[in-house]
C-alpha cells in the first residue's frame, strides 16, 4: 500500500512537471483545422479567442508572512480556463487584425509581445524569423489597453538583421521564456499587461506579467520596443 503511494505521488509531480515545463506547449496539441480563418490566418469570428485554454488557468494567490515580510504565493487551479483574461486579450488582438500562432505548424519561429497599459494605447510587436528572413511587425491602436482597444493607427514592419534576432532570442533564452509560469495572478487594477507568446515548428507558449519594470523578462520585451520606430518615453514604459 505504501509503494503504491508513494508511486502514485510520483508520477503526480511527474506530470505537473511536464505540464508547466514542456509537455503542454507541443504545438500539436493545439493545432484546429476547424478554426475559420482568412488567408493571413487572422480569424474571421470575433469570438474565437487567441490562446488555447490549457494556456490560460486560473491562478489563485496568497500573501504569506515571511521573516522580512510578505511574498505573493500563486497556484493554478487544475481544469479550469480564465475566460475573463483570454476575452480581454483577444479583443485587442482581433481589432489589431493580427493573425493565431497556434493553430496551425508553421515553418517559421516568431515571438509577439502584446502590450496592453491600462490608460495608453495597446501595442503589439511580431518578431518573425523564416530561413534567412528577420522581420519586424509592430502595430499601435488607438484606444487604451484596459478599456476599448479602437481601431489601428499605425502598422509597420521593419527588415532585421541575423544579429538582431540573436540578440532577441539571447534576452528570451534569459528570461526562461519556454518556461514561465501559466495563467496571470492578479495584483491589483491598473497597470500593464505584458504578454509573450512563441511559436516553432514544435511547440507553442503564452505568458503574461504584470507591470514588470526590470528582469530578464522586462529587457527581452523592452528589446522588441527599442527595435520599432516608436518613440516611447520611460515613464510610459510601465
Amino acid at each position: 500500500m505504501k509503494n503504491a503511494l508513494i508511486q502514485k505521488l510520483i508520477i503526480g509531480v511527474l506530470l505537473f512537471f511536464l505540464t508547466q515545463n514542456g509537455f503542454s506547449q507541443s504545438i500539436d496539441k493545439f493545432v484546429d483545422k476547424t478554426i475559420t480563418v482568412d488567408g493571413l490566418n487572422i480569424p474571421t469570428d470575433l469570438k474565437q479567442p487567441y490562446f488555447p485554454k490549457d494556456m490560460f488557468p486560473e491562478v489563485d494567490m496568497d500573501w504569506i508572512q515571511t521573516y522580512n515580510g510578505t511574498r505573493a504565493e500563486t497556484k493554478i487551479k487544475e481544469g479550469t480556463y480564465d475566460e475573463f483574461v483570454v476575452n480581454w486579450y483577444s479583443k485587442h488582438l482581433h481589432a489589431m487584425k493580427e493573425p493565431l500562432l497556434f493553430n496551425r505548424k508553421v515553418d517559421k519561429e516568431v515571438y509577439r509581445f502584446t502590450w496592453l497599459r491600462t490608460f495608453d494605447k495597446p501595442m503589439t510587436f511580431r518578431f518573425e524569423k523564416r530561413n534567412n528572413r528577420y522581420i519586424l511587425y509592430f502595430k499601435v491602436l488607438n484606444g487604451a489597453g484596459g478599456y476599448e482597444p479602437g481601431e489601428i493607427e499605425t502598422e509597420r514592419l521593419k527588415i532585421l538583421s541575423e544579429k538582431e534576432w540573436i540578440e532577441f532570442t539571447q534576452l528570451i533564452t534569459k528570461a526562461k521564456f519556454w518556461k514561465m509560469s501559466l495563467g496571470r495572478a492578479s495584483f491589483g487594477t491598473d497597470g500593464s499587461e505584458w504578454i509573450m507568446e512563441g511559436a516553432t515548428q514544435s511547440k507553442y507558449r503564452v505568458v503574461t506579467v504584470q507591470s514588470p519594470n526590470n528582469g530578464n523578462f522586462y529587457d527581452a520585451c523592452n528589446y522588441l520596443i527599442s527595435l520599432s520606430d516608436l518613440n516611447i518615453s520611460k515613464k510610459k514604459k510601465y
